[in-house]
């Protein structure tokens, strides 16, 4: 009766990520055109924004106890939090746009390839650079390493946006769900960023909810902490992005469905590293860097496919479930 229950309320706290995902992404696509910005703009920087919040929350919660409640395991549980999302986005993430192309009975992605390779350029560099910091002992280093990163993504995204202004091509969207529901004449910015706004409102909380029962379960089981930063919180964390990606490939927006994926992880192979950087002792063992060549890898492998092919292909993006779960089992296993 109590993991029924408890069960249920997970179910009930992912149908509310959904239902938060839904009005964001129709939100977002509203005011990227309003802005006239290209897809890859539109979901790799805009719809970016708003969904990191969940995954950037929990590893500053973690390092804030750890300072403040004296729990030096809040520490590993940031450092697992922050390797673990750009696992669980570059490889599990990209792997289920995959399963979704089976669904659909299709077998590529119609992209932007020139918008593929720069975010996976911007990611594998400074991805890179945030791991082989970990090798760095002296804090001065570090803290270049974190300033470095960071500017690179401010560049990331001036270039980015500036290329969204020559790439925009206008599209039908579909109508603001509150311009229906308060039978609004138009939709206006401040209509679509209210709605924005409400979307995220209802993204933090459920987020928040469920990640606070997927520990809670975790706990009665007596999962590794690890476990629970490294693979269980991401996993939570990230559906925002899983969810809007499954909504806009189902709609053939596959541009927007990529861009926000890639987006999400350059963003989190800088900022919430350059905090674990700086705010963390940033000494990974060598699971953790075993997790790190997987995601290096696997998205190397990923661009190489593109290259060969000029198209991302159904295999190469299934073939990233054996990298996910292959870590996975090799995690558990090591737990034991």
């Amino acid at each position: 009766m109590f993991f029924l229950m408890n069960g249920i309320l997970v179910l009930i706290y992912l149908l509310g990520i959904i239902f938060a995902c839904v009005l964001f992404t129709n939100a977002i696509e509203s005011l990227g055109s309003k802005l006239k910005l290209s897809n890859s703009a539109t979901g790799g920087i805009l719809a970016v924004i708003g969904t990191t919040l969940p995954e950037t929350i929990v590893p500053i919660i973690a390092i804030l106890s750890s300072f403040l409640l004296n729990k030096p395991a809040g520490l590993n549980i940031a450092q697992g939090a922050i390797i673990g999302s750009p696992f669980m986005l570059s490889v599990f993430a990209m792997s289920l746009l995959g399963i979704c192309l089976v669904f659909l009975k299709r077998k590529t992605l119609n992209i932007d390839n020139n918008m593929v390779f720069r975010f996976y350029k911007y990611f594998l560099i400074t991805y890179s650079i945030g791991i082989l910091a970990s090798f760095i002992h002296k804090f001065e280093f570090k803290l270049i390493v974190s300033l470095f990163l960071v500017i690179s993504y401010v560049f990331f995204v001036k270039r980015t946006l500036a290329k969204a202004k020559d790439d925009f091509i206008q599209e039908e969207t579909e109508e603001l769900f509150f311009k229906k529901i308060l039978k609004a004449k138009s939709e206006t910015i401040c209509l679509i960023l209210f709605q924005i706004l409400i979307s995220l409102v209802f993204l933090v909380i459920f987020s928040h909810l469920f990640v606070h029962k997927i520990a809670f379960i975790s706990e009665i089981l007596n999962l590794n902490p690890t476990i629970l930063s490294l693979i269980i919180t991401p996993f939570a964390t990230e559906l925002p992005e899983c969810i809007n990606s499954i909504i806009w490939i189902k709609a053939k927006k596959d541009d927007l469905a990529v861009s926000n994926i890639l987006g999400a992880t350059v963003f989190q192979a800088v900022i919430p590293m350059s905090i674990g950087i700086i705010f963390t002792p940033w000494i990974l063992p060598d699971f953790i860097l075993l997790n790190s060549f997987v995601v290096v890898f696997y998205s190397l492998f990923v661009v190489l496919t593109l290259l060969i092919t000029k198209k991302i292909r159904l295999l190469s993006l299934l073939s990233g479930l054996i990298f996910y779960f292959g870590y996975i089992v090799f995690i558990l296993l090591h737990s034991l």
